[in-house]
C-alpha cells in the first residue's frame, strides 16, 4: 500500500508530457545516437579515472620506495599521486558537465520535440 501511495505521488509530480507511453522512442535514431554520444564521452573518463587509481593503488601496495621519493620539501611522490587523483576527478567531472550542458542537451530536446510530435 505505502509503496503504490509513493509511486502514485512519483507519477503525480511528472508532466505529462515526459511520460513514457512506449518503449519506441528508445529505438528511434535520435535517442541512439544520444547514447553512442554518452558512451563515447563517459567510456574514456571512466577507463582513464579507473585506470590512474588502479596504477596508484598498485603502487602504493608493491612499490612502496618509489612512493616514499621525496619530490619537495615533505611531498612525496604518494602525495603527489593524490594531488593529481583530485586533479583528474575535477577535470574528468567538468569535462562531463561540458558535454552534458551542450551536445547532449541539444540531442535531448531533439527527443523530447520528436516525442511531442508523435503525440499530436
Amino acid at each position: 500500500m505505502t509503496a503504490k501511495l509513493v509511486i502514485s505521488k512519483h507519477e503525480a509530480a511528472i508532466p505529462e508530457r515526459y511520460e513514457q507511453v512506449s518503449g519506441s522512442q528508445c529505438r528511434s535514431a535520435h535517442f541512439q545516437d544520444l547514447m553512442r554520444a554518452k558512451k563515447r564521452t563517459i567510456g574514456p573518463l571512466l577507463i582513464a579515472t579507473l585506470g590512474f587509481f588502479t596504477v596508484m593503488t598498485l603502487l602504493a601496495g608493491y612499490a612502496k620506495d618509489f612512493m616514499t621519493i621525496k619530490l619537495f620539501g615533505s611531498m612525496n611522490v604518494g602525495f603527489s599521486l593524490i594531488v593529481l587523483a583530485y586533479v583528474i576527478c575535477w577535470a574528468g567531472a567538468l569535462l562531463y558537465v561540458r558535454a552534458a550542458s551542450g551536445p547532449f542537451d541539444a540531442k535531448t530536446s531533439r527527443i523530447i520535440e520528436e516525442h511531442d510530435k508523435q503525440r499530436t
